[in-house]
């Protein structure tokens, strides 16, 4: 075999000292063949183009001089393809090899480039193809040979036993004498071919002798049989047959039992089920009973349910309506507390009948969000408000950097992201809320503020441990972000109220959870509040216990009540102490006089000694001198950020320019900004602003520069990223996939 290296150009190939040529005489099997031609389709198809294109052609070694001192046998996926054809390999380990080297290559050369670190990420990713379509070839040619296998045994059961008959070169007659049905009572002849090669066997009626009739009022008949597995007739149509051609027929019976019926059943859902109503998955269903119809028993307790969840959630409505005319709230809503230690939680499961979702309620998010944006509908947004909100993003993101990490993109951690879907009723992250904004899906200024606050509250309400480092992070990126509304947001838009505003000593409501946290049972050592973060919803399957809304008028929980804190829908100090007393209160009011409930109340008693000490110094400070102090300041309160200066900003547009771009097909190297120093002409593009409805380019910045527009470092890098989020959007309409590349790459 001959294995030939990656081209750096024309005719270096063969220039190449550090080329291993190994010389066999094997020769690759047709299936073999047939399987690393399937796998190299694969890897060169259209549908990978976004991950193949640096591998589909030899390295130019005029651009990586350094490359054949780290790479001793280079390859890519043309030269692998032209060594498969050539017959150079003779068997598919060795062109699995080859195939493998391609990627290994290129994760050796740009593995700790600053530069090209990228393609190690496609490398990687082609490398699994690489797997996947290997796996796929052999699987296909296994399935084949399996195919073939069985096509040959089914095909041989009769071949044996129906070669000794069948003689194509000359077919055997055999006449029959049967009665003719007729007053005269002649005889016919009847010819009957012996089995043909086909497996046949054809019976033609003869004329009879001595027949004077015409023969065309005489129709000949000609009788078929098909020995054939499917059926177990056609052996015995032919009665007149011989011994031997019986005897076959039935051995081919023994040999071949018939074919077992498939039944195949459809059974029908019938009406979908009414909206929270489930059924259990042990549940023993009678087909030919109406699915949606429920035992009279069930029928009796989900109407009395229905009765309790409307008293429910008319309190609950009353609550919040006192709330937003500035009374304090009633202390009332659930505890988790109730939520289960196991024989609690199991004696609860089995009484749930208020079917809802693990962690907070429909209702209770809905109430959140109503609560964080009714208000508000004045502050629809607009270009220049969408302008703002890109700002407040760049700008966290920048001065955050280090913390900020952790929120750009969707929990994926496949060890958490079960139980945080069960948790976290809404998941947000940087990254999704600048594709919202993108895609122009925030109506109001309130719920994009809504979306960045629940960021940051989703981390507080998930990681529960005392001293956590992810609850820090995410008090300090949410008090930067809160700042930076105030900044960009709130001070253009005074004295109007676009948004919902914090409590102002938000940051010790925080710290006053945060110290329930640390504290432990004196039995076990276990945290004392684990039972009361979450909703009584997510420790009982999804439901409340049986009685649980007859006795607790407003269910709530830590977790709740920190969302409520961080989205900015507490107006006082009194409603948030309120519903940290409510916590511990529920779980009493429902255990109390219950034989499972000793074990919660006296987990809720620990817990309230500790709350009593820190919501009591909350509420002095509140009453203080030092309290009002801190309400003023909270009012006037607004981050200074220093105005960028003119040489600092021509310096960014230097480096700017300096981009180059290069195809890695093409091997063109261009500016990275010749297409965006200049307005775009609309006579050559007459629906240019149609799609882009704020034009941007280098000139105009330049001007800006020069007259000082730029009050802060965030609206300079908004008109910068302005020009190619443009050359985006544009030219996606377009599909010219080359201007985006070069969009998205200067940018970078």
């Amino acid at each position: 075999m001959v294995v030939l290296g990656a081209k750096g150009s024309e005719g270096n190939l063969r220039n190449l000292q550090q080329q291993t040529i190994m010389v066999s005489d094997g020769k690759m099997s047709p299936e073999d063949l047939k399987v690393c031609r399937a796998i190299l389709a694969g890897l060169v198809s259209k549908e990978r183009s976004k991950i193949n294109f640096l591998f589909l052609e030899p390295v130019e070694f005029s651009y990586f001089p350094d490359y054949l001192t780290i790479i001793k046998r280079p390859m890519d996926l043309r030269t692998l393809g032209e060594n498969l054809e050539s017959g150079l390999y003779s068997d598919r380990g060795e062109f699995y090899s080859d195939a493998q080297l391609i990627f290994d290559n290129a994760v050796l050369f740009n593995k700790g480039r600053s530069d090209s670190s990228w393609v190690v990420g496609l490398a990687k990713k082609m490398a699994k193809a690489f797997k996947r379509e290997r796996e796929k070839a052999e699987t296909r040619e296994l399935g084949a040979a399996i195919s073939e296998d069985i096509s040959v045994i089914n095909k041989s059961k009769y071949s044996a036993a129906l070669a000794e008959t069948a003689k194509p070169e000359k077919k055997k007659k055999i006449k029959l004498k049967l009665k003719r049905n007729s007053s005269a009572g002649e005889l016919t002849n009847i010819d009957v071919l012996a089995p043909s090669s086909s497996g046949s066997v054809e019976k033609d009626l003869a004329k009879p002798t001595g027949d004077t009739r015409e023969e065309k009022s005489k129709p000949q008949l000609k009788f078929k049989l098909k020995v054939s597995k499917k059926s177990k007739e056609g052996a015995e149509k032919l009665e007149g047959g011989t011994n031997e051609s019986n005897a076959v027929a039935a051995e081919a019976r023994k040999e071949d039992p018939p074919m077992k019926k498939k039944l195949k059943l459809k059974i029908s859902r019938g009406k979908e089920l009414p909206k929270g109503v489930s059924v259990e998955d042990n549940a023993v269903i009678n087909p030919s009973s109406n699915p949606t119809k429920l035992p009279k028993e069930d029928e009796d307790r989900s109407s009395k349910e229905k009765v309790v969840e409307k008293q429910f959630k008319e309190k609950v409505d009353k609550e919040e309506n006192k709330t937003s005319k500035g009374e304090p709230e009633k202390s009332s809503k659930l505890s988790s507390a109730e939520k289960s230690s196991k024989s609690g939680s199991e004696n609860a499961s089995k009484t749930c009948v208020v079917k809802t979702s693990p962690s907070i309620s429909t209702s209770t998010v809905t109430d959140i969000t109503t609560m964080a944006t009714a208000n508000f509908a004045g502050s629809t947004m607009n270009a220049f408000r969408r302008a703002q909100c890109y700002k407040v993003i760049s700008s966290l993101k920048r001065r955050q950097h280090a913390n900020c990490k952790w929120f750009l993109k969707p929990v994926s951690d496949p060890k958490i992201v079960k139980d945080y879907k069960e948790k976290i009723s809404h998941p947000m992250d940087l990254s999704t809320l600048s594709s919202k904004l993108d895609r122009h899906q925030y109506e109001t200024l309130a719920h994009f503020v809504l979306d960045l606050r629940r960021i940051f509250s989703n981390c507080l309400q998930y990681n529960t441990d005392y001293g956590d480092d992810f609850r820090s992070a995410a008090v300090e990126c949410f008090g930067c972000a809160e700042d930076l509304l105030n900044f960009f947001v709130a001070k253009h838009e005074s004295p109007t109220v676009v948004y919902p505003n914090l409590l102002y000593c938000w940051e010790k409501c925080i710290n006053a959870i945060d110290s329930l946290l640390k504290v432990k049972n004196a039995d076990d050592g276990h945290q004392t509040a684990w039972y009361f973060l979450q909703p009584v919803t997510f420790f009982c399957s999804g439901s409340y216990p049986e009685g649980y809304l007859e006795r607790v008028n407003k269910p709530i929980d830590l977790g709740t009540i920190t969302q409520k804190l961080m989205l900015g829908c507490y107006n006082s100090v009194g409603a948030f102490v309120a519903d940290c007393r409510t916590v511990v209160k529920n779980c009493k009011a429902y255990y109390a006089d219950r034989d499972d409930g000793e074990l919660f109340v006296k987990r809720a008693e620990r817990l309230e000694e500790s709350m009593e000490i820190h919501l009591g110094e909350l509420v002095m400070f509140d009453r203080s001198p030092d309290g009002n102090e801190a309400k003023q300041k909270a009012k006037s309160k607004c981050m200074a950020i220093d105005k960028p200066s003119k040489s600092f900003l021509e310096d960014i547009m230097r480096d700017l320019r300096a981009t180059t771009y290069t195809d890695r097909v093409a091997k063109i190297t261009e500016s990275g900004t010749q297409y965006f120093e200049m307005p775009v002409d609309t006579t050559l593009v007459p629906d240019y602003l149609q799609i882009v409805k704020n034009p941007m380019n280098l000139q105009a910045i330049d001007r800006k520069i020069e007259n000082g527009s730029y009050k802060t470092p965030e609206d300079f890098e908004y008109d910068v990223n302005l020009i190619f989020k443009n050359c985006e959007r544009y030219n996606q309409s377009n599909g010219n996939t080359h201007m985006i590349s070069i969009g998205k790459h200067t940018a970078k």
